[in-house]
């Protein structure tokens, strides 16, 4: 990389306000330089919204500079390149914001206070909320959140969708999820909530922690269950019921939002997809059959699949698709035999 562009590091310390004098002057010097004004202005709910997806990208290029394989420089290079230009501060975001308004960024509410955002993209997508808890969102979820939680209110979001939940532990500010008559309230938590316009059901699964969910029956009086771990809430929308089952499912099969271990130690990717495949409840394809002859040479550990998708793309230069349970993976692939 360039030597005259700041590393991560002190951009990341120049977001929280915490670099030095000539830290700071190295990066407005480097931002006079990429001539990127473009005469807009940004709304204060579009600053909130941005800055969660720096928060994001930070994350990303961290999850990279771990990855237990020797990545090409080609993928290393783009990738270092666009997060230096992705993770600069609110002010001068013009080319990160232009990328995204037309893909990821959902139409900002006309109450200035309040963040929209909706995954239209066709992969899982890292939401980070601004008390530090993340959401995991599949392709259509959209959630609503104040720009900052009230330190004297519940912390409280409205979602639609599914999307794996990751809430920061605050005993004193509960987390409250409002999906259309349904409400589910936690403390600090891992749970899963399938929230379709269109399905006639609601579900939410807990994998950690203990959750209430709570929603009016016919008489209009409030019923509220309690979930444990392995414990999924079903509300009907037509009849206003909720039951709780136990999920039981076999030992080695998860759901996609669940983690796993799995290592791969130069694996043609037909067989990687093979082992995805029975690991959790989806089908792989390949829009290039040259990409199965790529091989893998990883270690995942604790992760879900939508991380160690966005690994495999990283390592092999390509990109996922999910529609439904059907995942398809495209890029060039590997021309030699494998």
């Amino acid at each position: 990389m360039n030597s005259n562009i700041p590393s991560s590091e002190i951009l990341k310390k120049y977001l929280t306000n915490v670099c030095s004098v000539e830290e700071r002057t190295l990066v407005d010097a480097w931002y006079q330089k990429l001539n990127l004004d473009s005469g807009e202005t940004f709304l204060k709910s579009e600053q909130s919204e941005l800055y969660q997806r720096i928060q994001n990208q930070i994350y990303q290029e961290e999850s990279l500079s771990s990855a237990p394989k020797i990545i090409p420089l080609r993928i290393w290079t783009f990738v270092r390149a666009v997060a230096a230009v992705i993770i600069l501060g609110l002010g001068f975001l013009y080319f990160s914001y232009n990328n995204l308004k037309d893909k990821d960024l959902a139409k900002i509410n006309t109450d200035s206070s309040i963040v929209t955002f909706k995954n239209n993209q066709k992969k899982i997508i890292r939401y980070p909320l601004p008390d530090h808890s993340i959401v995991w969102l599949q392709p259509g979820a959209s959630l609503s959140h104040p720009s900052s939680f009230n330190p004297n209110k519940n912390r409280e979001i409205r979602f639609s969708g599914e999307g794996f939940f990751d809430i920061s532990h605050d005993k004193e500010h509960p987390f409250i999820v409002n999906c259309g008559r349904v409400k589910t309230q936690v403390l600090g938590t891992t749970f899963n909530v399938q929230a379709n316009d269109n399905e006639s059901t609601f579900k939410v699964s807990v994998v950690t922690g203990s959750v209430a969910v709570s929603t009016p029956n016919r008489k209009n009086k409030i019923e509220t269950v309690i979930l444990k771990p392995k414990d999924q809430a079903i509300y009907e929308k037509e009849s206003q019921n909720i039951t709780v089952n136990v999920l039981e499912h076999a030992a080695l099969i998860h759901e996609n939002w669940q983690s796993v271990s799995l290592t791969f130690d130069e694996t043609p990717m037909s067989e990687v997809a093979s082992r995805l495949q029975q690991t959790f409840k989806i089908k792989i394809e390949f829009a290039n059959l040259h990409i199965k002859k790529c091989r893998l040479k990883v270690d995942f550990n604790n992760q879900r699949l939508s991380e160690i998708l966005d690994m495999i793309d990283i390592l092999l230069g390509t990109t996922y698709e999910i529609d439904g349970s059907k995942i398809t993976i495209k890029g060039e692939g590997c021309k030699s035999k494998g």
